[in-house]
């Protein structure tokens, strides 16, 4: 039976189904955001851990990530998407209750990973799921919930995280997932039936998989050992440099390799070249600020949890309401209109935040620059994303996606991993913000040139 024929998956209760997959993709979102608040928590949670060994509780989830993301789709489309769904589930449920139980740091890197892998099968096979459910017409609005809550679940993580460890402890930044994890698991069995592709590609190339992860793990090494050994010692430059010529020789392999982890040979059209690597360099940017600004209010300005993850909160939030709301009109207009313009406000808010911010608390001006900060990423990320999609076929878009959430995985590890490095490395929090600020602006900068050469214009506009 074809993808086309395939019965559609819903059982009954269509709002109820959305609502179970919202809230089982939720939980990555959650997963790492809440990670922003948990890390100057779990210092001192496991004091005489050093920051480098600390920051890979976090960079470890989305190295994981950028290997297993690709595969899990294609065995989600191959084995069934309610049947990976729920496998992913109850990994990030087993992952959540062994990061609870963990006795030292050793083990919550274990239990991120696992959490990491879980993730990476719920995210595809949820997606699937929710296209496979529904009739075209209400696609769009489906779509358009699906971005809001994503945007929504990395807001709610951060003031959520430092409530529950002010109150209960670290560990509820792990135990909060449970409970959620159980809804998935007792209501996607009951809504679904089970889901898959009529055709499916086998499962892309392992090695391609352990590449990524090695790469991208040797450059984060390099990065977050800069502080005690400093950028110019040799195993720092060695490890950055040998992450580099991995990546180097995995791209080598795919273009070969009859089944790449990611096509690359679709970097031949235009838009999804400009579009992956906009894409690669502003989430390094992003993530860098979310992460380094957190920690440095905490740490510096002697912020709780809780007061941190408010003040973050708008710059997830806005990023996910206005992403949507910038998409109904930029799939007319051609998103180029959105990107330049928004990482202009992008980088104008950075400078203002760094020209104004020091080592003196400043509640208004931060959560106003988060807020406008967070608007002007709801106009840029979405549009690089789309453009990475762009001109080519339908039965490529899941392999343009792939590509797209590799891209965006890699750099979220490398900018936490410079975003955390300034924080905790300077000795003030004026020149932890000038490092951070300085490395925030010229990675926006640097990704204009691809925004100025994506055309996502409809023909009839290009004509």
């Amino acid at each position: 039976m074809t993808a086309a024929a395939a019965p559609q998956p819903v059982i009954r209760h269509p709002a109820v189904g959305l609502a179970s997959l919202i809230l089982a993709a939720a939980l990555t979102g959650i997963g790492l955001s809440i990670m922003t608040v948990g890390y100057p928590a779990l210092g001192e949670a496991f004091p005489g851990t050093s920051d480098p060994t600390l920051s890979w509780i976090t960079n470890i989830f989305t190295i994981v990530g950028a290997a297993t993301l690709v595969p899990a789709g294609v065995l989600a489309d191959r084995l069934g998407r309610r049947r990976v769904l729920l496998a992913g589930t109850l990994m990030f449920l087993a992952g959540s209750v062994l990061g609870g139980l963990a006795p030292s740091v050793g083990v919550l890197i274990g239990a991120r990973a696992v959490l990491a892998a879980g993730a990476s099968a719920i995210n595809p096979a949820a997606v699937a799921l929710l296209m496979a459910s529904l009739p075209p017409n209400r696609l769009p609005l489906a779509v358009g919930i699906w971005a809001v809550a994503g945007g929504t679940s990395s807001a709610i993580g951060p003031p959520v995280g430092g409530l529950a460890i002010e109150w209960l402890g670290w560990e509820w930044m792990f135990w909060l997932n449970v409970p959620f994890c159980l809804i998935v698991l007792v209501v996607v069995p009951l809504v679904f039936r089970e889901s898959r592709r009529g055709e499916t590609r086998a499962l892309p190339d392992p090695l391609g998989g352990v590449m990524v992860a090695s790469a991208t793990a040797l450059v984060t090494l390099g990065i977050v050992q800069s502080d005690p050994w400093g950028w110019s010692d040799r195993w720092v430059v060695g490890r950055i440099v040998g992450g580099l010529i991995v990546f180097g020789l995995f791209v080598r392999r795919s273009l070969r390799h009859p089944n790449p982890l990611v096509e690359l040979r679709l970097f031949r059209v235009p838009n999804v070249r400009r579009g992956n690597l906009g894409t690669l360099i502003f989430a390094v940017s992003w993530f860098g600020m979310f992460f380094g600004f957190t920690v440095i209010v905490i740490r510096s300005w002697g912020w709780s949890p809780l007061e941190a993850g408010l003040a973050v909160a708008p710059l997830a939030l806005f990023a996910g309401v206005v992403g949507v709301l910038i998409g109904r009109v930029a799939h007319r207009t051609g998103h180029r209109r959105f990107l330049i313009p928004g990482t202009a406000i992008y980088v104008a808010a950075s400078v203002i935040l760094l020209l104004v911010l020091g080592d003196e608390p400043n509640a208004v001006v931060f959560v106003s620059g988060m807020s406008v900060i967070g608007v002007a990423t709801g106009m840029v990320f979405p549009s690089f994303m789309a453009a990475a999609v762009s001109g080519v076929s339908a039965d490529q878009h899941s392999m343009a996606s792939g590509i797209n959430f590799t891209a965006q995985r890699v750099a979220t590890t490398i900018g936490v991993a410079l975003g955390l490095t300034f924080a905790t490395s300077a000795a003030s929090a004026s020149q932890a913000l000038d490092l951070l600020m300085g490395m925030v602006i010229i990675t926006a900068v640097v990704s204009l040139p691809f925004s100025a050469r994506i055309d996502t214009r409809p023909r009839q506009a290009q004509s």
